[in-house]
């Protein structure tokens, strides 16, 4: 397999095509496949919302949680029950109703963005450590 980096996401090249072997193989591999998938966005899930600080509310800090497929694995955040979440993470301040929110930073990010980068860097060498120990390898 090959990872293809992007600026806020990485590609495993190869892995649909190892979900469909398993599945046909047993059904209880492709699940353990997204129970990889799984473990590796809890644990960015998990250090996102460590990150954010005391002036994050807790409906977004709680809005942050994993989301994952045998295909894919993501972090999602924000949506109807945290509607500040996106002005607590990017920013605000231009407007009258944006400035109760730290200053804008662009697509930086104050807490999640900045936690996914970093863990990019890592991202295909900790599945793989967590593969080997769900796979039993």
């Amino acid at each position: 397999m090959v990872v293809k980096d992007r600026m806020w996401a990485s590609e495993v090249r190869g892995l649909t095509e190892l979900q469909r072997e398993l599945r046909t193989a047993n059904p209880e591999l492709a699940r353990r496949l997204q129970q990889v998938n799984k473990r590796l966005v809890e644990s960015v899930a998990d250090e996102a919302r460590s990150a954010a600080g005391s002036s994050v509310s807790t409906r977004s800090k709680a809005s942050i949680r994993p989301n994952a497929s045998g295909r894919e694995a993501r972090v999602v955040a924000g949506g109807q029950r945290a509607p500040e979440f996106y002005g607590q993470e990017f920013g605000g301040g231009a407007r009258p109703r944006t400035r109760q929110f730290p200053p804008h930073r662009g697509r930086e990010g104050y807490f999640l963005w900045p936690t996914v980068r970093r863990r990019l860097g890592t991202a295909f060498e900790e599945w793989n450590a967590i593969f080997d120990e769900i796979f039993n390898v």
